[in-house]
């Protein structure tokens, strides 16, 4: 393979791991992380502020907040697995 040839193709494949997302099974753009859990026994405006993580903006996910949609800062785990501490 020429040099220009294999630019190329690791341009193209830089590009698609630059997004940093994974398609669901819908289709839709996931981004890294989970939602964070709301307090028990609450539930935030029943508005839909989003559809998807492809409709907020930079990092944030869109996630459920009892009774609707708001676009929020994603939480990723900590320690070993099944510890259910998140790190905001």
């Amino acid at each position: 393979m020429k040099a220009a040839t294999v630019l190329v193709l690791v341009t193209l494949i830089t590009m698609e791991m630059d997004k940093a997302y994974a398609l669901s099974s819908h289709g839709e753009l996931q981004k890294p992380g989970a939602c964070p859990h709301w307090p028990p026994n609450t539930v935030g405006p029943c508005k839909k502020r989003c559809s998807g993580d492809e409709s907020c903006p930079r990092k944030m996910k869109c996630c459920s907040n009892g009774c609707g949609y708001v676009c929020l800062r994603p939480v990723f785990k900590t320690g070993s697995p099944g510890n259910k501490d998140f790190d905001i």
